[in-house]
Order: structure tokens, then C-alpha cells, then sequence
């Protein structure tokens, strides 16, 4: 098999896939309670993630007020 054949079937698979996840998410975005339901998740997983930074972010400036004891 040569080079060139293997990346036109790249190319051709890349673009069926990419059309699959383009037409999937039209038909997931019809329906509003799914909708809100992943912005919803989507919301709580960033405050999550906030509070984690927040957290560890805090506790280096605490150490900097040490003087770097640690």
C-alpha cells in the first residue's frame, strides 16, 4: 500500500468522523433540558476547579509568608 492511499482513507475517515460529531451535537442541541443540563454540569466542574486552584493558590502564598521555610 502506498503513502498516498493511506492518507486520502485519513483524510476521507477524518472528515466522516467529523461530520458524525457535527451532526450529533445538532440533534443534542434540540433538546433544552439537555441543554441546561450540560451547562449546569459544565458550571459545577469550573467552580470545582476554581475552589481547587483557589485552595493550592492559597496555600503557596501562605508558605511565601513564611520566607520560604519550606
Amino acid at each position: 500500500m502506498h503513502a498516498a492511499s493511506r492518507n486520502s482513507f485519513a483524510l476521507v475517515r477524518t472528515f466522516v468522523f467529523r461530520r458524525y460529531i457535527t451532526l450529533r451535537r445538532a440533534a443534542l442541541a434540540t433538546d433544552p433540558a439537555a441543554e441546561a443540563a450540560r451547562k449546569a454540569r459544565k458550571r459545577r466542574k469550573k467552580e470545582a476547579k476554581h475552589e481547587r486552584l483557589r485552595n493550592f493558590f492559597g496555600w503557596c502564598a501562605g508558605c511565601e509568608a513564611y520566607g520560604s521555610i519550606f
